[in-house]
């Protein structure tokens, strides 16, 4: 549904000299346009600030369009720019934040309309201290009074009515929470496409979390240090989710992938999973970062979904985006070909295009590391193999034989990729065994994901 009209709006972003303005947005009907502030150009031009500054998006370095407008040509299923797209929380039955959002907007004098306007809406109330380093506002008052009251960003919510709402809306009860309450207390979602519920916390940065903590830019309470993480609370048909994910983390970081720290803990009889955010600095200040799908969207202009690519040619996008980023693109495409190939043996399904993303800005990026490995086959709903098509070629052979052609777009030779896929094969051998011993995952998911992961190691070390 079009916007009823156009729509204004301001990016900012917090640096270590203090809050910025980026750039000026105007969006319509049919695109979306923005141009960079001059103090932003002049911020970005100096070399040593440009991790932490970074562009609205990578295909948008300030350092080349300066003060030029850039547009971009809607979409029907990406009306926004899709940097903006992905600051939304998602539309599905386990979004916490959009229902809550939803709900404040419908108690307004002038609720909004459904669709685009209702989005529009919920991205100036929801946008700032998110995932990566954008901060939407509706004008620039707005943003010098959420910077100017560190109240907003540092209330402390634990056990708290906002923790009640939460609690609530996880077990599909009744508890209301005043708007005043929530707005400010949360950002929205890490990603479009997430089924777990997620809200943006601190807790504290120590080994044996309680279930403490505090909204999100929260450094420091009663003398202890806190840390800002994502927060996933299981949600009901998902039981040992949680569990299965911090297995699989736990295993890529024995397998030498970047994991983040995370913990895994109950609250008032719910399971947890807090996992360290790597969109921020050591002192707490925003890194960029952006989804391969964000990336796609802007660059493609037929680009829509998860099936508009597929996995050889996601290869070659990264080897395009080399061209005008400052990119490793073979670390970054082997690197990516490895988790493609542990999440063949580890039943993750959900390797999906917002399950990858790129941490930095365009003079100084690299792969973000790994996050949201749950294996996703262990529900039936979820069980294919990859989130994004892999092209097979019957002629050539089955699974085991593409993957091994897959490799050669990612820059290993045919006989490195079989070692590859050799060695991975030989670091999850006991993967099974471990899923066995996991007490908070029903059996019927144990089951069916251990069924179906022996056969494609059948397929996968026999097929020769």
């Amino acid at each position: 549904m079009a916007l009823k009209s156009d729509k204004h709006a301001v990016i900012w972003t917090r640096t270590k000299d203090g809050p910025l303005k980026m750039a000026d947005i105007v969006v319509t009907p049919k695109q979306t346009r923005f141009s960079y502030t001059r103090d932003f150009i002049a911020y970005d031009a100096d070399y040593g600030k440009r991790f932490l500054a970074g562009g609205v998006s990578l295909l948008a370095p300030p350092h080349i369009y300066k003060t030029e407008q850039i547009t971009y040509q809607a979409k029907d299923s990406i009306p926004l720019y899709p940097r903006l797209m992905s600051m939304l929380p998602a539309r599905n039955e386990n979004n916490i934040q959009r229902r809550l959002y939803t709900r404040i907007l419908e108690k307004s004098a002038v609720p909004p309309a459904p669709g685009l306007d209702t989005d529009w809406e919920i991205l100036l109330l929801s946008a700032h201290n998110g995932i990566g380093h954008l901060d939407v506002f509706r004008d620039d008052l707005v943003a010098e009074h959420y910077y100017n009251d560190p109240a907003q960003r540092h209330l402390l919510t634990s056990r708290s009515a906002y923790w009640k709402q939460i609690q609530a809306e996880i077990q599909n009860t009744v508890y209301d929470i005043d708007e005043s309450e929530l707005l400010d207390a949360f950002g929205p979602t890490p990603s479009v496409g997430g089924m777990i519920p997620k809200i943006l916390v601190s807790i504290p940065d120590t080994d044996n979390w309680q279930g403490e903590f505090a909204s999100p830019g929260t450094r420091e309470v009663d003398g202890v240090p806190y840390v800002d993480v994502i927060l996933k609370i299981e949600p009901m048909g998902y039981e040992g989710v949680l569990a299965l994910e911090a297995l699989c983390l736990d295993l890529h970081r024995q397998l030498g992938f970047e994991v983040p720290a995370f913990w895994l803990s109950r609250i008032d009889g719910m399971r947890v999973l807090a996992i360290r955010r790597f969109d921020r600095s050591e002192e707490g200040y925003p890194i960029p970062m952006e989804s391969f799908f964000s990336v796609f969207a802007i660059g493609d202009r037929y680009f829509q979904s998860n099936a508009d690519t597929d996995l050889e040619q996601m290869a070659y996008r990264i080897a395009r985006l080399g061209k005008v980023a400052n990119l490793d693109v073979r670390a970054t495409q082997q690197e990516i070909y490895r988790r493609l190939l542990v999440a063949l043996f580890t039943g993750n399904g959900d390797l999906h295009l917002e399950n990858l993303s790129f941490l930095g800005g365009s003079e100084q990026v690299r792969l973000a590391p790994v996050y949201d490995p749950a294996p996703m086959r262990a529900w039936s709903r979820h069980n294919t193999r990859f989130a994004i098509p892999l092209i097979f070629d019957d002629e050539l052979g089955g699974l085991r034989e593409n993957m091994l052609r897959l490799g050669e777009a990612y820059q290993f030779s045919r006989r490195q990729a079989e070692n590859l896929l050799e060695e991975v094969a030989a670091q999850t051998a006991d993967y099974l065994e471990q899923v066995v011993a996991l007490e908070a995952v029903p059996q019927q998911n144990k089951d069916l994901l251990i069924e179906t992961l022996e056969k494609e190691r059948k397929i996968l070390m026999k097929e020769k």
